[in-house]
């Protein structure tokens, strides 16, 4: 389980430090050769566009702009890589062993598109799908997976002119969690943020009503007796009894303070015996210091903001009483 404080400042000040030093020896040489990559680069695009824009127009500088740009990025994306992979694989990784050695982390994989589709919170067509730093593993009870994952759809359009553009939008970005739930059910249970009835009231509450009958969510609208609750969240269920048996009202009151905590959307789906949770967010976990700004050498204390981001799933566990096994369900 957790180490406590002195063994992080004791394996900061041992085994860190010197993955810090060396980072930054790094960060320093990746920066450098692609400042310099950089500058060789545009005086090369200034030099030839000044001899061939006579011979070959006023468009060559704009084209080798493009190809300076994608030559620079084939020169230095491995050193810039190989920064980011040693800061996960050392320091990350090394965290998450300290925090709990039963814990694994794999900073190139997360959760499945097809996982991310099975909790049926986001139910529109996916067009680009990216997903890293899956955390995994049990805490007492309780298995748990979470990642970052971004999720987006494609539209696009064409101008008076006939030119298409391609838009990408948002579906859904922040953390994924998926865990096992503490009583068995069948159904399918979905927790959704109630922006309609905050929005609308009443009329809000009653589309609510007829998404569910046009087919655009799953079972039937439920209601329930927290009024907070319904103010925050919309839930639609396959089965009413079996919804009000998952959310009992001890549960509301968490996911009510969960929410309120957060400060942020959350929604969940109760599917397979299995509570998914996606935590929206702007945020990027587990990244290093930035390659061009400020430092490596982090001293413990942004350090320790790294390890609350690996103790999220221990305080959702704990926040939402996962642990408690109804039944005798393990």
């Amino acid at each position: 389980m957790p180490q406590d404080d002195r063994t992080l400042r004791q394996v900061y000040a041992e085994e860190l430090q010197p993955i810090l030093q060396d980072l930054e020896r790094k960060r320093v040489q990746t920066r450098d050769r692609a400042l310099f990559t950089g500058a060789l680069m545009a005086i090369v695009v200034v030099l030839l566009s000044m001899l061939l824009a006579n011979t070959w127009g006023a468009f060559i500088p704009f084209v080798l702009s493009i190809l300076g740009v994608i030559g620079w990025w084939l020169i230095n994306r491995g050193a810039m890589q190989a920064y980011r992979d040693q800061f996960k694989q050392q320091v990350v990784g090394r965290l998450v062993s300290i925090y709990d050695p039963g814990l694994t982390y794999s900073p190139r994989d997360g959760i499945t598109r097809s996982e991310f589709q099975s909790s049926q919170i986001h139910r529109h067509k996916i067009d680009r799908y990216k997903c890293e730093d899956l955390l995994f593993g049990k805490i007492d009870a309780t298995k748990f997976r979470f990642s970052e994952v971004h999720a987006e759809y494609k539209t696009t359009s064409t101008d008076s002119k006939g030119n298409t553009q391609t838009h990408w939008h948002t579906i859904f970005k922040g953390i994924f969690f998926i865990a096992d739930f503490n009583k068995y059910f069948s159904g399918t249970t979905l927790v959704l943020p109630d922006i309609a009835e905050q929005n609308l009231g009443g009329f809000g509450k009653m589309l609510q009503g007829w998404s569910a009958k046009l087919g655009a969510q799953p079972g039937q609208l439920v209601t329930l007796e927290d009024p907070e609750f319904e103010r925050l969240f919309a839930v639609y269920s396959t089965d009413q009894v079996e919804s009000r048996y998952i959310l009992s009202t001890s549960l509301m009151e968490r996911l009510v303070a969960f929410r309120h905590r957060l400060d942020k959307p959350v929604a969940l789906s109760f599917i397979n015996s299995c509570v998914y949770i996606a935590m929206s967010s702007n945020k990027d976990y587990f990244e290093p210091p930035s390659l061009w700004f400020g430092s490596a050498l982090m001293q413990l204390e942004e350090i320790q903001i790294y390890l609350d981001d690996i103790r999220l799933a221990q305080e959702i566990i704990e926040e939402l009483n996962l642990n408690t096994r109804i039944w005798g369900k393990q």
